[in-house]
């Protein structure tokens, strides 16, 4: 699959302007890419490192200009994109933050109102109790709260993308447990080492930053994590569930198909840079590469499955 994405790409960046006259003057000045985030998370940490790749490689002719658009769980710089002419100068980089505020409902706009361009990335999230926790396994964690239900209490960002896996977790536990609203990572390990919370879903750094403090129980990755050979996913352990944050680069609706194409073509070639490589590993990351029908069909699968629970995270937030 990489070699056929990378043919497409090399193609498309290949044929020049002199044989896609609809490129000639394209593109002829700076193309933003928004981050939806502070400056300093992750997302504007990879977006930083695209844009350094893509000017130290002189992969675009013109600049890449990272801005931040912070503000509403990522819906103000959404809107930004949402918005903006589709003419190939404005893009937007979010994971799947902006699939939960859809799901919800707290926005008019879902995932099919944007056109996506290129995934870059993924990085999965774990099952982590307190150290000194009485759960020694998934199973003991998922047995404790079926048998009391509504007694667990799980440190979580109410109605962010990490609160629709512990709600797939519930679902399939045939259960249900309290989410105390704590915010990010940092915060949830402050709250399980605190003893104000049961677990937390962490992300892949907390593995070594919390190892001694913290327990792992499953990792919510598709298979086992190479930094984690250990760790046994979710879905081993009989609950089919994913939890990653997959990073995706989208343009406005209606963007050219040629324009879409030479972005995701240096933006691919940005992201297999030993640069950006090296970001990635540093911060628990994978590159996971995805153009096309194969990255429209990760996307629908994705978004499915956070409207498939979306009534179960409306009622576990209803009641906090």
């Amino acid at each position: 699959m990489r070699t056929l994405i990378a043919a497409a790409v090399a193609a498309t960046l290949g044929l020049g302007a002199a044989a896609n006259p609809a490129l000639a003057d394209y593109p002829d000045k700076p193309i933003k890419l928004i981050v939806p985030f502070r400056a300093g998370g992750g997302t504007d940490g990879l977006a930083r490192a695209v844009q350094a790749a893509v000017d130290k490689h002189d992969l675009l002719p013109v600049p890449l200009v990272v801005v931040n658009a912070d503000g509403a769980a990522g819906t103000v710089g959404t809107r930004q994109v949402l918005t903006a002419e589709p003419d190939g100068y404005t893009i937007l980089q979010i994971h799947q933050e902006m699939f939960a505020v859809s799901a919800l409902g707290r926005v008019e706009y879902g995932p099919a109102d944007l056109q996506p361009v290129i995934q870059a990335s993924e990085s999965c999230l774990f099952v982590a109790v307190p150290i000194d926790s009485p759960f020694q396994t998934l199973e003991d964690l998922m047995a404790y709260a079926k048998a009391n239900p509504g007694k667990l209490k799980q440190a979580d960002d109410i109605g962010s993308s990490t609160h629709f896996p512990s709600a797939q977790l519930m679902d399939l536990g045939g259960t249900e447990w309290a989410i105390v609203p704590t915010g990010g990572t940092s915060k949830r390990f402050a709250s399980m080492k605190g003893g104000f919370t049961d677990m937390a879903l962490m992300s892949t750094p907390w593995l070594t930053k919390g190892k001694n403090d913290l327990r792992p129980l499953a990792t919510l990755a598709g298979e086992r994590m190479a930094s984690a050979p250990d760790l046994a996913t979710a879905k081993e352990q009989g609950y089919d569930v994913e939890g990653c944050l997959r990073r995706r680069y989208w343009a406005p609706k209606g963007t050219p198909a040629d324009r879409v194409a030479y972005l995701a073509g240096v933006l691919q070639k940005a992201l297999e840079t030993e640069e950006v490589q090296d970001y990635l590993a540093r911060n628990s990351e994978e590159l996971k590469v995805l153009i096309g029908d194969a990255l429209q069909a990760a996307i629908d699968a994705d978004y499915q499955a956070y409207l498939d629970v979306a009534d179960l995270v409306k009622k576990t937030s209803a009641k906090n």
